[in-house]
């Protein structure tokens, strides 16, 4: 070995020393930066014509763990989904209150049982009728109160997916950003380390919001994509959008990726994870359950009291009836099997007159004076005319009409007005009676339809004003869009005889209608049309512009399928406006409509429809399936605590995948952190081996230089 070898290797002693001591400053004063990566120096061996000229640096090398980080990911990925949910779902079942609450929706549901309960001990009383009708006016403002906050809920989660997304976009740039300077800066054989441990940071906070796998490049950089598959940064970086909207039962957009490309652009079938996922499943699934639950319970206790409500009578009984909007034109089918009784009292609340109506023999057979009236053309308009005539013979201000989907009875001028079904053998259209259906007795009420078995037949004009158009949106399991379908009412199905079969043959029509995707009918028991999809396939309703006559009732409205047909009940349903306004009108007494003509057919102090009324609490009826509320038969008070119980599982189960998922997270970030982290202890040991180093290599510089000045003072050549 020749004096300069021995000078060169010292020297490359030196500079390798020297480099690994600021490898290890770095590390040291990074020891407590979040997400930073250890950098370690390598070192190999020179050699000069096969001898030993001492050492290089080949690489300061991040102390990455591939697999570990990968873990790390999966584990971010579904802290970000499982707190995100149950944020939102903790405040969703706050708005519920606690069951025990004297404010609860639960606690004024009970309040309003034992308002009635009252009432039967002194039926006469206006001022427990007050709290009766007060309270329950409570519980349904409660409802709404409920109601609304999921709707902002769901609004929230909207905007923070769009909130998130704008996120991502910008991690995802920077991410590219990095890319770039990582692969020039290996390209000049500099240290890239700085840069990448910055990209990984980077990659931690967007594997929050979305599930990602990274793909590390031979050239220096990554690959990220989510797990299920799509490319959010390559060679540059992917474009994601979404744009919020904050409407009420609307249909949301998607997430779009590379839309400029053309292509099937939906992000979100592609996602297993992340906050952006969690969010997702909270507005599309969790809430929309919770609101369409909540829509049902509103709908099937209103329905459960105006059954009742419509046999009892108020003392006296009042003389104008208005029922509620039933969606139907005076054109439909009447429908109605059984008899009904309709009776006209005095002032008084002694039996005038009474009306039999015989829906089978489609005639209405009066007493006092003698008539019989018939309507056997079937239609509603022939039974309303029917009765008109029957109470104008009545009583000089009788009448009955039926305009925009309401029928309307009215004998104020003279006396008041009671109705009541046949014992042996009820009214029936679509398993309700004919006070009931119509609503002439309602205790609870809302502008559009409050249930959607109305009784069609597929051979009623389906009444739908021309111009009107039913709009969907069809996506396949993996929600990439398939096709929009609109069936507008035009042509054929503007005719003046179009029908609901019509209707429907021209929804389930392959090209124009849903066909292919599904297919809709009707019910011929209820009248009811339903929709269901093909096992492949997601249809959402994008629009609904028709109009049912001059009803104002939609296609979907009338039949229940939009969500703001169905849990839109919540915000809408409230104690019907004659009764708010006038508790006396409250139905409390049970009439007796086989008593004599002069007889009295109610008494102030009956208190049996009171009783009727508490007794719906705990009578066993059947529920419609309802979000996460499956169809069921049971009580109102099991109903309404299997609702609170539903939204208390929901927030519960959300919260137990929190904790779990951040515990999972905690544990792949410290085993992580045990790879990839700095320990002082460790640094401090390099950093003194690497001075000792660069100590001995001085040592050898400065003893071959010592060397070679007695070699030159000898005369060494």
């Amino acid at each position: 070995m020749t004096i300069s070898s021995v000078l060169l290797s010292g020297l490359s002693g030196m500079r390798a020393a020297q480099s690994g001591m600021t490898t290890v400053s770095q590390n040291i004063s990074n020891a407590n930066t979040p997400g930073y990566v250890r950098t370690d120096l390598v070192l190999a061996p020179r050699s000069d014509m096969g001898a030993g000229a001492g050492v290089e640096v080949v690489a300061i090398k991040r102390a990455a763990d591939r697999f570990l980080a990968t873990a790390s990911y999966i584990a971010e990925a579904a802290r970000g989904a499982a707190a995100a949910r149950s944020d939102i779902l903790a405040r969703a079942q706050s708005n519920f209150g606690d069951p025990a609450s004297e404010t609860s929706m639960f606690a004024t549901l009970d309040d309003f049982w034992s308002a009635m309960t009252e009432i039967g001990v002194d039926p006469g009383s206006t001022l427990r009728r007050v709290d009766a009708v007060s309270t329950l006016q409570t519980m349904y403002s409660e409802v709404g109160r409920i109601g609304e906050s999921l709707q902002d809920l769901i609004a929230e989660a909207d905007q923070r997916i769009g909130d998130s997304v704008d996120e991502a976009q910008s991690l995802m740039n920077r991410i590219a950003q990095l890319n770039d300077e990582i692969r020039l800066t290996k390209r000049a054989g500099a240290d890239a380390s700085g840069a990448e441990n910055a990209q990984s940071a980077l990659i931690d906070q967007l594997s929050s919001l979305l599930d990602v796998r990274v793909s590390p490049q031979t050239d220096g950089g990554v690959h990220v994509r989510t797990s299920g598959g799509a490319l959010l940064v390559g060679v540059t970086a992917a474009t994601i959008s979404y744009s919020p909207n904050s409407s009420p039962f609307t249909t949301h957009g998607t997430i779009k990726i590379n839309e400029h490309l053309g292509t099937q652009s939906n992000l979100e079938p592609f996602l297993l994870g992340g906050e952006i996922k969690g969010l997702l499943q909270v507005r599309d699934q969790d809430l929309v359950g919770l609101t369409e639950a909540l829509g049902g319970f509103a709908g099937a206790l209103a329905d459960a009291l105006n059954e009742v409500h419509n046999e009892n009578a108020s003392s006296p009984p009042v003389g104008n009836l208005v029922g509620r909007q039933t969606g139907l034109l005076a054109t439909d089918a009447l429908g109605f099997t059984g008899q009904a009784t309709v009776a006209v009292t005095d002032v008084t609340g002694n039996l005038r007159e009474r009306l039999s109506i015989d829906f089978d023999a489609q005639t209405i057979t009066a007493e006092a004076p003698a008539g019989s009236f018939s309507f056997a053309g079937g239609t509603i308009a022939d039974f309303t005319n029917a009765l008109n005539a029957a109470l104008g013979a009545t009583v000089p201000s009788g009448s009955a009409s039926f305009s925009g989907g309401v029928l309307s009875l009215n004998v104020s001028n003279s006396g008041g007005l009671v109705i009541q079904q046949d014992s042996a053998d009820p009214a029936d259209r679509a398993a309700r009676g004919f006070s009931h259906f119509f609503g002439l007795n309602d205790l609870v009420s809302r502008p559009t339809p409050l249930f959607f078995e109305s009784g069609v037949q597929g051979s009623d004009l389906h009444g739908l004003q021309a111009g009107g158009e039913i709009t969907y949106q069809v996506r396949d399991t993996l929600g990439r869009s398939v096709a929009t379908r609109t069936v507008s009412i035009s042509g054929l199905l503007a005719a003046p005889g179009a029908d609901w079969d019509g209707l429907l043959a021209a929804l389930n029509t392959n090209g124009t209608g849903l066909g292919e995707f599904g297919s809709f009918s009707l019910d011929s028991a209820t009248g009811r049309v339903s929709f269901t999809p093909g096992p492949n396939y997601q249809v959402a309703l994008v629009g609904d512009s028709t109009q049912r006559g001059s009803t104002g009732v939609s296609f979907t409205s009338l039949h229940g399928l939009s969500q703001s047909a169905t849990a839109g009940r919540a915000l809408e349903t409230s104690v019907e406006d004659q009764i708010a306004a006038n508790p006396g009108r409250l139905a409390v007494g049970r009439p007796d409509l086989t008593a004599a003509i002069g007889a009295r057919v109610i008494e102030g102090g009956d208190n049996r429809g009171a009783s009727a009324l508490v007794g719906a609490r705990d009578s066993v009826r059947s529920f419609d399936a309802a979000g996460f509320l499956t169809a069921q038969s049971t009580t109102l008070a099991v109903y309404a605590a299997r609702l609170g119980g539903e939204a208390g599982r929901l927030a519960a189960d959300a919260q137990r995948a929190e904790i779990g998922s951040a515990a999972v997270a905690t544990a792949a970030a410290d085993r992580r952190a045990q790879i990839e982290g700095v320990s002082l202890d460790d640094e401090l040991l390099k950093m003194t081996t690497y001075q000792n180093s660069y100590a001995a290599a001085a040592r050898v510089i400065q003893a071959a230089t010592d060397m070679l000045d007695i070699l030159m003072s000898i005369g060494y050549r």
